[in-house]
This record gives C-alpha cells, structure tokens and sequence, in this order.
C-alpha cells in the first residue's frame, strides 16, 4: 500500500505542509509515501503529476479535492505506471458529487433540485 499526497508547491519533493503529519505517521507505520503534483492534476496534465509516483502496487490519495474527470485522468496516469488507486473512479464520483449519493442520504439532508 502507497500513500500519495500532494506535494509542497514550494519543495516539490516534499508533502504539502497540510499532509505531512499523515505522511510521517503513515512512514512511521511502514507505509510507502509519495508525492503528486496537484498543480499538475487540475491543469490537465495527470502524466506529470505522478512522474514522483514510483511504478506498482495500490495506492490510497490524500489530498485536495479534485473534480471527478480529474480523478479519473488521475486514476488512468497512475495506471499506465501500474499503480491502482483503493478507490476507484466511479466510487469517487458516487461519493464526491451529490447525484451518486443524494438519494441514500435524502431522509437526514435538506431538500436539493
């Protein structure tokens, strides 16, 4: 299991200062850590984004938000390095967008058109 955060947009080598208290704790746990270059993912260019991403194995992303067809490029630029992401595209938009998830929380959530 690989963890991937965001890198620091000012160190690139390193976690963003938000993430990097989970990096250490997941490398204190024997977790594999890299780094993606979220820049890179919301201006279309997931290739670069993961060139930090060392090939294989499954990999669990914590970071920013990320629009659905972003985490789907995310998604297919990992996998052309043969990382797979836990979770996968369409679980993201289930969860990320209100249409994939309205409808089981309706009952406790106001009211949406």
């Amino acid at each position: 299991m690989m963890l991937l955060v965001p890198a620091n947009p000012l160190r690139p080598r390193r976690p963003d200062d938000h993430f990097a208290a989970e990096a250490d704790a997941a490398r204190v746990a024997e977790i594999d850590v890299a780094v993606v270059d979220h820049d890179a993912l919301t201006l279309g260019d997931p290739q670069r984004a993961v060139m930090a991403v060392p090939a294989g194995g499954v990999a669990v992303y914590r970071g920013w938000m990320l629009r659905s067809d972003q985490y789907a490029a995310f998604a297919d630029a990992l996998a052309a390095r043969g990382v797979t992401l836990r979770t996968t595209r369409d679980q993201y938009r289930r969860a990320h967008e209100l249409l994939g998830w309205y409808h089981q929380l309706a009952p406790v959530t106001p009211t949406s058109t």
